[in-house]
């Protein structure tokens, strides 16, 4: 598939115009879900010993959930990147954002959720995270020429932070409207 070997040359820190990133769209489906799979089998949402009282959702639960953030974030930080690099005329709209978003994240957020699921200690994992976003930003400094390395990273991180928030709200509105939040020790 396309959006693999993409997403392999991106990982790999490689200039690629915006015509690598033309493949089929539901290329960039199935890979979005992957990501959203591999979220949801991750140890968040799972049983914890230190805080017994929180509640814990079943597979299908944490595995729907992370299919929905992931989406949800992808749509949100693409359209906050969208609107990022044609702001001051950096970016005609031309070309598939989204494929190139999609290809940028596949192989580094798979091996953070991978080493996460494994139970390597997010001390170690968080460098792949923020590798994440070095290799979307260069993705886009390298399909856009007007777009700068800096101004990537930029993007990146406030539609990032924009996607985090939204995703926070909407799960706390759901844990309180589900009844999930533990009420307070009465005293």
């Amino acid at each position: 598939m396309d959006v693999i070997q993409t997403s392999i040359s991106a990982f790999l820190l490689r200039e690629q115009p915006f015509e690598r990133f033309r493949f089929a769209r539901w290329q960039s489906a199935l890979a979005i879900t992957l990501l959203g799979i591999l979220a949801g089998l991750g140890p968040q949402g799972m049983p914890s010993p230190e805080v017994p009282e929180l509640p814990v959702l079943p597979l299908w639960g944490r595995l729907a959930f992370g299919v929905l953030s992931m989406w949800l974030a992808l749509l949100i930080i693409h359209g906050f990147c969208r609107w990022w690099l044609k702001r001051g005329g950096r970016w005609d709209g031309q070309g598939d954002l989204l494929n190139l978003i999609v290809a940028s994240w596949l192989v580094v957020d798979a091996l953070g959720f991978l080493l996460t699921f494994l139970g390597v200690p997010e001390m170690l994992v968080t460098p792949v995270w923020i590798y994440s976003l070095w290799v979307s930003a260069n993705a886009m400094s390298g399909a856009i020429p007007k777009a700068s390395l800096g101004y990537g990273v930029g993007g990146i991180i406030l539609g990032t932070i924009l996607a985090v928030v939204v995703i926070a709200i909407l799960s706390a509105g759901l844990m309180l409207g589900a009844g999930g939040m533990p009420s307070p020790a009465a005293g």
